[in-house]
């Protein structure tokens, strides 16, 4: 297991990587040069050459012209030098090309009148030495590694700036090729594996083997990958439950050749629930294929990179093969048109994890799994902003693994089991009769928009509210609490006054029970000295309520200040805070540990005469005591809290 201080580098290097990215440009806005063609089939052939960490070969483009262009416009990054290019047109011949290669851009004038229906291929011969990535798979490039035998151990890793950085191509994830073929020649005794089929290997008789392979299916750019090592091959089958007999390849280095051995069980689990889920392996017609990585992990369409020590966590999962393995559905069958759709890969590849441990350990387990995921409201762009953005852009700012997990907790309290957990295979299957994949006919590129549509048409349900409420407003929603006399009233609040139709789970007097929300509010038999408990197993998404206890006949009656001892306490991991104010006051309500240092402020802000109370999230903080202190007016009193995980 990764040790402790491991972890903390891990995760600093991590965010230091992604907040320093300067490069990053897969995707954003798509030019109106690279909107005018669309991408067919692409054959990559290289020649890899670890000792002097270079590469050299050829690309051949071939795309269907949607509007006139005199110029095609493809992405290869500058420390590569193109030595030709060659142009053809529909079943013409192959002719030499003009072109220019500045600011990652590579144009390719076209010599003759194209327009709508016409096919142009262009093949451009290039060399040079791609970037090293500083922190794979998050730092894009080149890993040039060893195995502990000395021999070489390649790898490469492109998701935040795109494969532009090692091949040419369209960078945009609106436009995946039908088909690729991959021709990639390392030096013996490497074995050099990719996605798709293997179609065979050829010995060159100068110390090198060229290596094939051909994609069957769409490929997004960024899951187009190389490993190279001196590897030693794990072969099983599987049964889908399709019906289709899968072939389960494992290239593992050989020192670690018994640990994969004893772990394939552990990976057939993991992937037998997968297939329950969410329906068939989509690309069964190729292969499911995992590669020993020289960095942790990635989601490598039929080949994914596995960088782990071949163990379970606590929670009993392998964390890095579940969740790349969840992407050859979310990300790989199912791909986001725009960045800044990424939640469809990594918060439904999140929620996965969540569904799994559920499997294992049961609905308590879960539900702590989403409470240690489940992110602060603070922040500054929707989970879907529906602007175009770059990886880089998306994945600083919209943090879509964890706060898309959380979403699609949510919206499964929100429809119920039997709805939702349809729901997730509609999603990756709409046709419930049609679940072969084999061809690469259900492969496709969706916005959020087209989430939500196909949610509404299965389930028969208006998600409106929903999806703007959750997924195009930044912040997450307010829940406002009026306790009455002898009823409580609640109301959402969210950014753009969306009525909201989530309903609201409530524990009153150790009972559950539900409140029925209608645009936006909704009414419950709750009085103010019932005991009050809003969402206690933290289903929905949501700001802490506003809960306020102030008729005028309560008020007229306080004619001190006091705070009142938290409850639940002891506590795991939430609790509510109470206080009363005999006047209209400015509060600051702050939490403490035993050091006296500030930990958590609550309030700060003037609040009206009544009985206020705050829920308190001590999900971050270690187990143990701590103090909680409010100050309004000349009132400064301070309680005892005792959290215990």
């Amino acid at each position: 297991m990764i040790k402790q201080k491991t972890w903390q580098y891990l995760l600093i290097t991590t965010l230091l990587m992604i907040t320093t990215l300067s490069n990053a440009n897969s995707g954003g806005p798509l030019s109106p040069e690279q909107a005018a063609y669309d991408v067919n089939f692409y054959d990559l052939d290289l020649t890899i050459n670890p000792s002097s960490k270079t590469i050299h070969g050829s690309l051949l483009c071939r795309v269907t012209i949607l509007n006139p262009i005199d110029t095609l416009v493809l992405d290869l990054e500058n420390p590569f030098t193109v030595d030709s290019v060659l142009f053809k047109k529909d079943n013409g011949i192959f002719t030499i090309a003009t072109y220019s290669h500045f600011a990652g851009k590579l144009k390719i004038g076209i010599p003759e009148p194209v327009t709508s229906g016409n096919i142009v291929a262009v093949k451009i011969y290039y060399h040079g030495a791609p970037r090293i990535s500083p922190n794979p798979p998050w730092g894009s490039g080149f890993v040039w590694d060893s195995s502990l035998s000395g021999r070489p151990w390649v790898g490469v890793a492109c998701e935040f700036d795109g494969a532009d950085i090692w091949w040419p191509c369209k960078d945009h994830p609106s436009d995946e090729p039908d088909s690729m073929s991959l021709s990639f020649t390392v030096p013996n005794p490497l074995i050099c594996v990719s996605n798709g089929k293997h179609l065979g290997s050829i010995d060159n008789g100068d110390n090198t083997t060229t290596f094939n392979w051909f994609i069957s299916t769409p490929i997004n750019n960024y899951n187009v990958s190389i490993y190279a090592a001196e590897y030693l091959l794990i072969e099983e089958t599987y049964q889908s439950v399709s019906g289709e007999t899968i072939p389960f390849k494992f290239w593992v280095l050989p020192e670690n050749y018994d640990d994969a051995l004893n772990h394939m069980d552990v990976f057939l689990k993991e992937f037998n629930f997968l297939e329950e889920i969410c329906g068939p392996f989509p690309f069964a017609g190729d292969k499911h294929g995992w590669a020993h990585a020289p960095y942790w992990g990635m989601e490598h369409q039929t080949i994914i990179a596995y960088g782990h020590d071949f163990t379970v966590n606590n929670w009993g999962l392998d964390y890095i093969h579940y969740h790349e393995l969840a992407h050859e559905w979310w990300g790989n069958l199912v791909t986001a048109k725009d960045w800044s759709d990424v939640w469809i890969h990594e918060g439904l590849a999140t929620y996965m994890e969540t569904l799994y441990v559920e499997h294992l350990s049961g609905i308590e387990r879960y539900h702590q799994y989403m409470i240690n995921r489940r992110l602060p409201d603070s922040h500054v762009y929707p989970l879907a902003p529906r602007e175009a953005l770059t990886a880089d852009h998306a994945f600083r700012n919209l943090w879509p693994y964890n706060r898309g997990a959380s979403v699609m907790h949510t919206l499964r309290y929100h429809l119920g089991d039997e709805t939702f957990f349809n729901l997730l295979k509609r999603w990756a299957y709409p046709d419930s009769t049609d679940l072969d994949n084999s061809d690469g006919r259900l492969c496709r590129i969706v916005t959020t928009d087209d989430m939500k549509n196909l949610a509404e048409e299965v389930t028969g349900r208006e998600l409106d509210p929903f999806f703007e409420v959750f997924f195009r407003q930044a912040a997450y929603p307010v829940l406002n609490v009026n306790k009455g006399k002898s009823q409580t009233v609640f109301t959402w609040d969210s950014e753009n006054n969306i009525p909201l139709d989530v309903n609201i789970p409530v524990r009153v007097n150790g009972e559950d029970q539900i409140v029925e929300m209608n645009d936006g509010a909704g009414i419950a038999d709750i009085s103010q000295s019932d005991v009050l408990i809003i969402d206690p197993k933290k289903w929905i998404l949501m700001a802490d309520p506003v809960i306020i206890t102030s008729t005028e006949d309560d008020i007229s009656t306080i004619a001190d200040y006091r705070l009142e001892q938290n409850y639940p306490n002891p506590f795991n991991p939430f609790t509510t805070i109470s206080f009363s104010l005999a006047k209209p006051e400015f509060v600051s309500l702050k939490v403490y540990d035993l050091s006296g240092s500030e930990i958590v402020p609550l309030v700060n802000e003037k609040m009206t005469a009544g009985i206020h109370e705050i829920n308190f999230n001590g999900s971050n903080l270690a187990s143990g005591i701590y103090y909680y202190r409010l100050h309004a007016g000349k009132c400064r009193q301070t309680k005892k809290a005792i959290l215990m995980k």
